[in-house]
């Protein structure tokens, strides 16, 4: 196997452990066409849509739409995938409002130029693909994308609390793995505290720690409290961060 294909397997594995999880869980202008800014990113639930997601992804039903139209409604996240050296753009929400179960479909724009800024709320227009391309071998192509409210909140260049949980730990491992091509970088993260210099994963144990420092004169929330960390990366942790609850 070579480089370029254990990446991919790398990355694969980590929406595949994404999916075991959930088994075990009960002031920018609005873009055209958008009704308004909103300073929160908001939730977005769909059960039949999660239910798609796992057919399609690991219950073997993609040859089924392949080729097929479809339209999905969203959350906007970009993933920076430095494994493969691409932008990936994607439309996620959640199964319900536990949170722990999301769902996210890859897409790829007709014009990059006129997508809002993540944490918007967007609707995707597309056809259904089978690719080598795609992180994990399917997407939305030639995706026209509308926003529905642009999300107006504070931007990151590193942006993880517009991400779902899944994409985010994607994102967290390529960080962690590959930081240099992220140093410097402002970045937004949510999780749980796991002590005075570690965050983990916001719903699970186990699957992903990173250390971080925090600001000075910043204080750090109980062991377990989700927080919202917002810093630079510096040698691969999260540093000089402001920490806000979440709870």
């Amino acid at each position: 196997m070579n480089g370029s294909m254990k990446k991919r397997y790398f990355l694969l594995a980590l929406l595949t452990l994404a999916a075991l999880l959930c088994a075990a869980c009960g002031g920018q202008s609005a873009a055209p066409g958008a009704s308004g800014t909103a300073a929160e990113v908001p939730v977005i639930l769909n059960q039949a849509e999660y239910l798609l997601y796992q057919n399609i992804f690991f219950n073997d039903y993609a040859a089924n739409y392949n080729g097929a139209e479809t339209q999905k409604q969203g959350i906007f996240a970009v993933l920076r995938d430095v494994y493969n050296g691409v932008t990936r753009y994607y439309v996620w929400g959640y199964l319900d409002n536990t949170k722990c179960c999301d769902w996210q479909w890859e897409f790829v724009p007709k014009d990059e130029k006129a997508l809002p800024a993540p944490g918007s709320v967007i609707t995707v227009r597309g056809t259904y693909e089978s690719s080598g391309d795609a992180l994990d071998g399917f997407w939305i192509k030639d995706a026209e994308v509308a926003a529905i409210t642009v999300y107006a909140g504070e931007k990151r260049a590193l942006d993880m609390f517009t991400m779902s949980d899944t994409l985010e730990r994607v994102q967290i491992f390529n960080v962690l793995y590959r930081p240099e091509q992220f140093e410097g970088q402002s970045f937004s993260a949510y999780g749980r505290i796991v002590s005075t210099d570690t965050l983990q994963d916001p719903y699970y144990d186990g699957s992903w720690q990173a250390p971080f420092s925090v600001r000075a004169g910043q204080s750090i929330p109980a062991i377990g409290t989700t927080v919202l960390l917002r810093g630079t990366v510096q040698g691969g942790v999260f540093a000089d961060c402001t920490v806000t609850s979440l709870e």
